[in-house]
């Protein structure tokens, strides 16, 4: 078979030129995303546009607004709930703040807003975010949000997987194995009510922001599993999710001698029961895949 023929250098120089065009970031100095043809360069102008056929920057312009205006579009159905909270006018500026130093890498264009949620622990500091006007958000809540957003992103597109249904010849390894966790499960906690919120982030039309419901009184955590294409939730009390969370890092007698110190003499009573009913519900909710010695 003959090898594929390189590309011509001046084609290969077009079409990086054409990339830096692309991602020129817009202009939002006014009350609306524009391009900003007058910062393209000159070369690329005169190489891919003819003057007979009408403003040629403009013509690039349609190119560089819409590679833009696509990739915004991703995040804001990535992070639905992130995205209502910070009102879609602040949250495509840091959207475009992470794209410009995260471009799109891989063909799968769903992937873009992989790092998204780090990217925001990197730049929001403590206290609230001012959005204008009298509305403020903490920034805490809104890293909650978008640690929920990527959770339910990154389960709903795990690879399907059989779920660990234990047999009488386990009883002996699960003693002294650990537990393989599912892709297709993620461990969730909020100091705000917002996984009440983001259904009604997802419903809701128009764009208008979603206000922050007050702070609950004590965390909530939930276990967030996929059915077939059916994203559910399940309410965890705080010590099954700790241990949950710590027979995801660790072998199962290890976990088990974990939450057993964490536990103060009065649950310690009932812990071994406990233990039980949330073992067996985590095998009935597919959170595990398999035992390994």
């Amino acid at each position: 078979m003959k090898p594929w023929p390189s590309s011509p250098s001046w084609l290969v120089e077009l079409q990086r030129r054409f990339g830096e065009m692309l991602r020129t970031p817009l202009d939002a100095s006014g009350s609306a995303l524009r391009a900003a043809p007058e910062s393209y360069d000159p070369t690329l102008i005169q190489a891919t546009c003819s003057p007979a056929n009408g403003a040629p920057a403009a013509r690039l312009a349609v190119y560089n607004r819409q590679y833009w205006f696509r990739l915004l579009t991703v995040l804001q159905r990535a992070f639905p709930l992130t995205a209502r909270l910070l009102g879609f006018w602040h949250f495509n500026q840091y959207a475009a703040k992470y794209l410009r130093l995260n471009p799109p890498h891989d063909w799968d264009i769903d992937t873009v807003g992989a790092g998204f949620a780090e990217f925001l622990r990197g730049t929001l500091r403590a206290g609230e975010l001012e959005l204008g006007g009298t509305r403020r958000v903490a920034c805490a809540a809104l890293l909650e949000a978008a640690q929920i957003d990527a959770a339910y992103h990154a389960v709903f597109r795990a690879p399907a997987v059989s779920a660990y249904q234990p047999t009488a010849a386990d009883s002996e390894r699960l003693l002294r194995g650990r537990l393989r966790p599912s892709p297709a499960v993620a461990l969730l906690s909020e100091h705000w009510p917002l996984c009440e919120m983001r259904p009604r982030a997802l419903a809701s039309a128009g764009e208008t922001p979603l206000s922050l419901a007050a702070r609950l009184a004590e965390p909530q955590c939930w276990l967030l599993a996929r059915e077939q294409l059916t994203l559910r939730l399940w309410p965890l009390a705080p010590r099954q999710a700790e241990l949950l969370e710590l027979l995801r890092q660790d072998s199962v007698p290890n976990a088990l001698a974990r939450i057993e110190a964490q536990c103060s003499p009065a649950e310690r009573g009932e812990l071994a029961r406990h233990v039980r009913e949330w073992l067996a519900q985590s095998v009935q909710l597919g959170v595990w895949t398999g035992l390994d010695d």
